[in-house]
Parts: C-alpha cells; sequence; structure tokens
C-alpha cells in the first residue's frame, strides 16, 4: 500500500524525478538570489523610511510570521501572545518534526522546510500546467514566473505559503488524475496549514459535479470524503483552539483583531481608490493596484482556464479582500496559485516574454526590500 501511494506521488511529478529536479533547479537558485540581493539592498536603504512597523531586516528569513511561527514550535501556543493562535498548526507541525532531529533553534528548521517545500511547489506546478496544456515549452515557463511573482518571496521566508502551495498545486493536480486519496489528503492537509485551504473545497466540488454528470449521475464514496476534508483541517484546530482558549472561533477572531471585520470586496476596492485619491498612503495605493490587476488577471483566467481554477483564485483573492486591512493582499493572492496562470499566457505573447518575468522580479525584489524595512506588511 504504501508503495502505491509512492509510486502515485512519482507519477504525480514526473517520471524521472532527478531531470525534473534539475529542470527546475535554475528558477529556484534565481528566486534566492533575488532574496539575497534584497537583504543586501535593505541593509543598504536602512534608515531611509521612518516605518511605524519598524525595520526587520536584522531577522533575516525570520521576519514578520517567521518569528511567531519559531515560537509556536518551541513553546506551543499557550506560551504566546493571544493573536498567536491566528497561525494554523500544519506548518507547525511540520516544524516541529524536524526541529526534533535537525541541530540548532527551531528558526532552521521552519526555513529548511520552507524552502524545501518551495523546491516542490515548482515541480507540481511544472506538472499541472503539462498535464492541462500538453506543452513543455510552457510548463518550464511556468515555474520561472511562480518563481518570480511579486511576494514569491515568502517562499524562501520562513512562512507557511511554500509547504500550502505544494498541497494546492497537488490537489489540483490529483482533481485532474481523478486520485481521490491524494485529493483527501492534500484538502486536509492545505486547511490545517492555513484557513485558505478551506476553499479547495470549491474546486473539489466542481470535479465531483462533473465526475456525478458523467457516470450518470451517481457518486462514490471518496469524492463525498474529497468535498468534507477541508472542513475536516480547518475545523478540527478551530474547535480545538475555541475549547482551549474559551473563545468560540477564536483563530478567526484574532485574525479580525488586526485585518478588521468584513466588509464587501468591491466597496473596498472603491474606497481604496477614493484612499488613492486623496493621497491617504502610499501602501493603500500599492494595494489598490494590486488589486485592480488582479481583477484583470481574474478576468483572463476564467476565460482561458477550466472554471476550477477561476473560483478557486477569485474566492482567495475575494477574501483577501473582504477586510478593513488588506496588508497582505499580493501574498494572500500568491495563495490563490492559479493567478500565476494567467501571467504566464501574457508572458507567452512573443513582446512580453522577457519583460513580464524582468519586471515581475524586479517587484519581488522591490517588495522584498519594503518588507524588510518595516514599509510593507507581507
Amino acid at each position: 500500500m504504501r508503495s502505491e501511494r509512492i509510486k502515485s506521488v512519482k507519477e504525480m511529478i514526473g517520471g524521472n524525478f532527478r531531470h525534473e529536479i534539475f529542470a527546475v533547479l535554475p528558477a529556484f537558485v534565481v528566486s534566492k538570489c533575488l532574496v539575497l540581493l534584497a537583504w543586501f539592498l535593505s541593509k543598504l536603504f536602512s534608515g531611509t523610511f521612518d516605518s511605524p512597523n519598524g525595520e526587520r531586516f536584522d531577522r533575516g528569513l525570520m521576519a514578520w510570521d517567521g518569528d511567531w511561527y519559531a515560537s509556536i514550535v518551541t513553546n506551543g501556543y499557550d506560551d504566546v501572545l493571544i493573536e498567536g493562535i491566528r497561525f494554523f498548526p500544519g506548518f507547525v507541525f511540520v516544524g516541529r518534526f524536524f526541529d526534533s532531529f535537525i541541530p540548532g533553534p527551531a528558526a532552521v528548521s521552519l526555513v529548511l522546510v520552507a524552502n524545501v517545500a518551495s523546491l516542490i511547489t515548482l515541480l507540481a506546478i511544472k506538472k499541472l500546467v503539462l498535464v492541462e496544456s500538453n506543452n513543455e515549452e510552457l510548463a518550464k515557463r511556468s515555474v520561472w514566473l511562480l518563481s518570480v511573482f511579486p511576494s514569491s518571496f515568502v517562499l524562501t521566508w520562513a512562512y507557511a505559503e511554500s509547504l500550502f502551495l505544494a498541497l494546492s498545486i497537488f490537489c489540483f493536480l490529483a482533481l485532474r488524475k481523478g486520485q481521490w486519496k491524494i485529493v483527501i489528503f492534500c484538502s486536509f492537509a492545505a486547511a490545517l496549514v492555513r484557513p485558505t485551504g478551506l476553499l479547495l473545497t470549491i474546486p473539489i466540488f466542481c470535479a465531483v459535479l462533473e465526475n456525478w454528470k458523467m457516470n450518470q449521475r451517481k457518486i462514490s464514496f471518496k469524492p463525498i470524503v474529497a468535498l468534507i476534508s477541508g472542513f475536516a483541517g480547518s475545523g478540527v484546530y478551530i474547535l480545538w483552539a475555541s475549547f482551549h482558549f474559551d473563545q468560540a472561533f477564536a483563530p478567526i477572531k484574532a485574525q479580525e483583531s488586526l485585518r478588521g471585520s468584513f466588509v464587501d470586496p468591491f466597496s473596498r476596492i472603491v474606497k481604496g481608490v477614493g484612499r488613492v485619491l486623496t493621497g491617504t498612503s502610499a501602501t493603500e495605493t500599492l494595494h489598490v493596484i494590486s488589486a485592480l490587476l488582479l481583477l484583470v488577471l481574474l478576468i483572463k483566467l476564467f476565460k482561458d482556464w477550466p472554471l476550477r481554477y477561476g473560483l478557486f483564485s477569485s474566492s482567495c483573492i475575494l477574501v483577501a479582500l473582504g477586510a478593513e486591512n488588506i496588508n497582505s493582499l499580493e501574498r494572500y493572492a500568491l495563495n490563490g496559485f492559479p493567478i500565476i496562470l494567467s501571467v504566464l499566457l501574457l508572458a507567452s505573447q512573443p513582446r512580453l516574454r522577457l519583460v513580464v518575468p524582468f519586471v515581475s522580479a524586479c517587484c519581488m525584489v522591490s517588495l522584498c526590500v519594503f518588507a524588510w524595512l518595516g514599509v510593507y506588511v507581507p
């Protein structure tokens, strides 16, 4: 049974695993070099901005959420500030497992997990695009575009995004191949890593519906389990935290204390445009521009790719926009990874083939620098 599962995973990634690794390695290395460049630039521009958040470049790859995860791995949820319960435990569990036998502080294990997961993510996106398009060149280009996407610097930091993206992409790949056991595992695990993993229920529902129509309106047991696996993943942690900290929906409430209450996403964009016109905030301008660009990319995604991709991306982006505070919009958009597929088709045009990845890489370095300088909240 175990050998069959390993064989299934290898088949999903590709026949020659070593060859696949070397195929994505250049993009992987370039991405890490861009983050290193950003760190040097952040030191160079230190003191330039009067950031209310304080500079973070001295924390390196543990900046912002990384320190939270390291504290939870080391001390557990009881010994961190109450707002720390907003961090779902999937990444913590994996980090704690590796920390049990890897020498050094928890930071070493978390950074290692994040970067290994980012390499696996590149393998997965390449395979997914190849399966969907049957175009090897397009698949290779998707690896580069994901590596230099503006918010992809968090795939190098000690953030949960690498692990979440790997699970999400494998979930889509398993849906494409009808491998329901892998779908169940990936959906459950992704929802345990990040609350947005629950949104994988949407593409799973699309696949179940298609399967139901093709099989004379009969549905088997595994697709039903897949539909509830995301709810189980998020639910088990939310239920535990609610009882443990004696507050209903404690992780969600902790997140609301930072992001604000739910607002209509479209009204939030209109409000943001108004703030831009009055020159209220430079970061607000960045987020509004990002939101408008993302909406354009979503339109293209719905037009050119299967419906499940557009629905998943749009749900991730709308959830990100459905808050008063949209500081981390660009990172949340990365969680809806199919948005990369829209960029991929744009970059396939001869005139934009080099321009799109170059501009994206510049934006990635800039966001990373601003995050370390405390100007941008990743």
